[in-house]
């Protein structure tokens, strides 16, 4: 089974199709800083894939 794309709902933590932003890496480094964090962005853009990979990779 190709499991490489993904429609609709949040991407598995190591999901090979994620594609990392630039903005990625300050969120991970202020979470760790211990400060709040919004990720705002419209539908389908890849904030519940942020907050899996967030989770899993940094708590």
């Amino acid at each position: 089974m190709n499991d490489r794309y993904q429609v609709g709902g949040s991407l598995a933590f190591d999901a090979t199709s994620y594609v990392e932003r630039l903005a990625d890496s300050p969120i991970y480094d202020a979470l760790l800083r211990g400060e709040f964090c919004y990720v705002l962005n419209s539908r389908q853009m890849g904030k519940s894939s942020l907050l899996v990979r967030t989770k899993h990779y940094h708590c």
